[in-house]
Formats: structure tokens, C-alpha cells, sequence
């Protein structure tokens, strides 16, 4: 395999996002099972924080010999907010990493080209800019009530690229589709970022259809089953956030697999570094055990990793470093995302506390456990907190944040969390504190307010002035 300048690209131009190294409404019932929970603490905000809109996707995708996507993306849509929409909001993120509208830091582009937007057969008036498209439509879309859109475009990924992107002959499919927004008073759709995540979506249904010119290895946010080489094939999921999908040159990838309480781990790593392989689908499957048994049960029947020098989480699929001395952190931070940002979500853009700090906290908990060191446990946490000036209130918008985004969400809020709860028995409260609070969240999504909601009524205590030391607490409208 070639040398990976993809990443070292990386490396420079979103250093700060990536220096820690680690850095869905419905009840779950793909795969002909349905998981239970217990223990809830009932809040009356639980259930306000909905995303307004609902999406179904059947997309067929195409990859021709010139390294050429031809794309169709057909979406049912529901309105499941209280007001009627005169359009339907998209973040269509390839948009964002053409040559005219890339971010300065990023060296190469793609080309996306949209070929048709329909809805049954006809045409329909759209506008697109930069990340956002909405769609125009003649009779509006009333409460409960669904229609179908069919989009269909072609799409040459970046060289090289961050997170969209082509590498050799490998491809790696991320936020490469239409992806329906929240509708919250509106549209909520931000303008892209290349630190954190800019995108909200929602939990919905999948069937992805491809057809390629070769055989290659795939790994997505669905379910494949046996690693296998293939050129064709179907690929369901449902109560998913969003779609990943990589296609691996199988030359360059070699795979492992472990079977940990009923959920397969499949393991990609380079085939030019495969000494540590066995080393890292053991320490993978060691953390998702505990994460199972200590915060609660993984649905899903697989959990994919792709060791391409990543690190970057997506539902049911990870990126991670392939660093022989330096992956665990990041292995560990990927996984434990599947439980906080995956199975319970939240607004990314304005609360990314609420999955990266949280993730941060489990990740440096899992291993002072496995190393009987604090200092091993948050020493990451503790160093990337002393990076930068830290922002007093942490639950703002990403741009607000200045230089201060990495080391108040990996840093300060991590060290804060495990100082408060050394005063009240340590990892093991910490521990039962984050399961009943998944429990509670499962598949569902939390905001600032609704987090302190549930902090006060889990420790049946008011602790309003730890919390408004660090979050600005207010009640927002109902989300619809």
C-alpha cells in the first residue's frame, strides 16, 4: 500500500480536531431483534426532543472504471413536526468539497453534478448552495403526512481527501449522500465545517444497492455479514443516523473478526502493517465488552473498523488509527462513540459536549479500570485541557468557540466530570450514572437542558449551580 497522504493532510489541517487522538425515535428492531430497557428515570422533556423530520433512503449507487459514482438517492419523507413545509431541507456535504466551494485548507476537490430531482417522475425546482439544498414543492407537506423525492447525481471523490475521500484504489463514503435535516422551527441546516460536525441528521431506514466494476471489501453502517470479496450486492440497516460506506482495495487490506455477546467485530487494517492486527481486534473487543456490560447492550449484530490512520466515528462503523504504539486511545474513543452520539444523540453543532466530552469521560474511565492508573486514564484529557484557553460555557455553537473547541470538549469537561464524581465513589458511580442515562436516552435525543433535567433527578438533588458553571441552562421551544 501506498503511503497514506490522505491522512497526513489530515494531520495538518485538522490537527486540532484529531490531537486526542480519539477524538437513534424508534424502538431498535433491525436485524429480527428488539432490545428492552429498565431502569429509566422518567422526564416529561424526554419525549419533546424530536427531529421534525423522518427519512427512508433506497439508494443505488454505481461505480464506473473512471472513478465515477452515478448516485440515485429516493427518499420517503415524513413531517413529523406541527407545521406544514413549503420545501425539504438536505445537508448535501460533496456540495461543499468542489473546487468553488472547499475549504482553503483542503488541497484537493471533488465534482458532484447533479443529473435530476424528481418527485413521481416530474421535476422539481431545487436550490443548492454550498452544503444546503432544499427543495422546492408545489403543495406543501402537511403534519404526518409523507412524500417521495428522487435524487440523482454523479460524484468523483477528493484525492486524498478528509473524511469523503479516495485513496489508491480504496474509497471511503462519508456524508456522500442527501442527508434530510432537522426541522426545528425551520430548517436546521449548518453552513459545513471541517472541525466537529456541522451535520444533524436523524435516525432512519436504508437499502443501498451497489454495482462495481471490481471486487472489493465493504465495510458500512449496515449489516454484510461475512467479509467477502464482491462487486454487487444490497445492504440494509435501520435506525441509523447516517450512512458509511467504505470500498477497500482488497490488495491493500487484510481482516479479522471476534464475536463479542452476540455482535460480530470485523476488523480492516493495512495489509503492510499486520503485525499489530491481532493485538487490536483483541483491545477492541475487550473495550466493547466492558462498554456493553458497564453502560449497555449494543443492538446490532455488527460493529466495523477500519484502521486507515483515522479517527472518526459513524453509526455501526469506525475509523481508527494503525499506529503500532499509539492506537488504543483513539480504538477505544471510536467504539465508545456507538453509545454516545450513535444510540444516543444529540445536536453536534450546538451541544457537542454531549457526545465528545461524554465519549472522552468513558474512554478515559474504561482505561483507569484497565490500568489501575489515573494518570494513564486521564492523562490525555488532562494535557489537551492545558492546550488552549478553555470556554466558561461549553454547550455553544462550534464557531464560537475559537481556538478553545478541542481543549474545552476533549479537556476541560472530561476532568470536570471526573472531579465530580470522585466526591461521590468514583468510576463505579460514574459507571451506573452514564448506563441509567443511555438507558434512558436510547434512540433518542438529548440537549443541555434535558441532560441537567435527568442530572438532577438521577442524584434527587438540585445541583444547578455545579451545572450553570459550565452550561447555560434554559428551556428551549419544543423541538417539533
Amino acid at each position: 500500500m501506498k503511503t497514506n497522504n490522505r491522512f497526513k493532510m489530515v494531520a495538518i489541517f485538522v490537527g486540532l480536531a484529531l490531537l486526542t487522538g480519539v477524538l437513534c425515535l424508534f424502538a431498535y428492531t433491525t436485524q429480527g431483534e428488539e432490545k428492552k430497557t429498565s431502569g429509566e428515570v422518567k422526564l416529561e422533556t424526554s419525549e419533546n426532543i424530536l427531529p421534525g423530520a423522518r427519512g427512508a433512503y433506497v439508494i443505488d449507487i454505481k461505480l464506473n472504471n473512471d472513478k465515477k459514482f452515478h448516485i440515485s438517492a429516493e427518499v420517503e419523507v415524513t413531517n413529523d413536526s406541527k407545521e406544514s413545509w413549503k420545501d425539504i431541507g438536505f445537508d448535501f456535504i460533496p456540495n461543499a468539497l468542489t473546487k468553488e466551494n472547499k475549504p482553503y485548507l483542503l488541497p484537493n476537490s471533488g465534482k458532484v453534478s447533479i443529473i435530476s430531482i424528481t418527485k413521481s417522475s416530474k421535476e422539481i425546482p431545487y436550490e443548492l448552495t454550498k452544503n444546503k439544498l432544499f427543495l422546492k414543492l408545489e403543495k406543501s407537506l402537511k403534519p404526518g403526512k409523507s412524500t417521495k423525492v428522487k435524487i440523482e447525481y454523479t460524484l468523483e471523490l477528493p484525492e486524498n481527501g478528509f473524511r469523503l475521500s479516495r485513496v489508491d484504489d480504496s474509497y471511503y463514503l462519508a456524508h456522500w449522500y442527501p442527508m434530510l435535516g432537522h426541522y426545528q422551527n425551520g430548517w436546521n441546516i449548518n453552513d459545513y465545517l471541517i472541525k466537529g460536525e456541522s451535520y444533524d441528521t436523524s435516525y432512519g431506514s436504508y437499502v443501498v444497492n451497489y454495482d462495481l466494476p471490481k471486487e472489493f471489501l465493504v465495510a458500512s453502517s449496515g449489516y454484510e455479514g461475512d467479509i467477502k470479496q464482491t462487486s454487487a450486492g444490497k445492504i440494509e440497516g435501520n435506525n441509523i443516523k447516517d450512512f458509511y460506506m467504505a470500498l477497500l482495495d482488497p490488495k491493500d487490506w487484510i481482516s479479522k473478526t471476534s464475536t463479542v455477546n452476540g455482535t460480530t467485530l470485523r476488523l480492516f487494517f493495512p495489509s503492510n502493517k499486520t503485525n499489530v492486527a491481532g493485538l487490536m481486534i483483541k483491545d477492541a473487543s475487550d473495550a466493547f465488552a466492558y462498554f456493553e456490560e458497564n453502560i449497555g447492550d449494543y443492538p446490532f449484530s455488527e460493529l466495523d473498523i477500519i484502521a486507515n490512520n483515522g479517527g472518526m466515528e459513524y453509526p455501526n462503523i469506525v475509523e481508527v488509527s494503525n499506529n503500532e504504539q499509539n492506537y488504543e486511545n483513539t480504538l477505544v474513543h471510536e467504539i465508545a462513540h456507538q453509545w454516545f452520539y450513535f444510540m444516543v444523540s444529540n445536536n453536534p453543532y450546538n451541544d457537542a459536549w454531549l457526545d465528545e466530552s461524554l465519549t472522552v469521560f468513558l474512554t478515559s474511565t474504561y482505561l483507569l479500570n484497565k490500568y489501575g492508573d489515573e494518570t494513564t486514564g486521564f492523562e490525555r484529557a488532562l494535557r489537551i485541557s492545558a492546550y488552549q484557553s478553555n470556554k466558561k460555557i461549553v454547550n455553544i455553537a462550534q464557531e464560537e468557540f475559537g481556538k478553545g473547541y478541542v481543549s474545552t470538549i476533549y479537556g476541560k469537561v472530561p476532568i470536570l466530570l471526573r472531579d465530580f464524581f470522585k466526591e461521590l465513589g468514583g468510576q463505579e458511580e460514574a459507571l451506573k450514572f452514564l448506563s441509567a442515562y443511555f438507558k434512558q436516552f436510547q434512540f433518542k435525543y438529548v440537549d443541555s437542558y434535558s441532560f441537567s433535567v435527568f442530572f438532577n433527578e438521577y442524584f434527587q438533588g438540585d445541583y444547578s449551580d455545579f451545572l450553570e458553571e459550565w452550561l447555560e441552562l434554559k428551556k428551549d421551544a419544543p423541538i417539533n
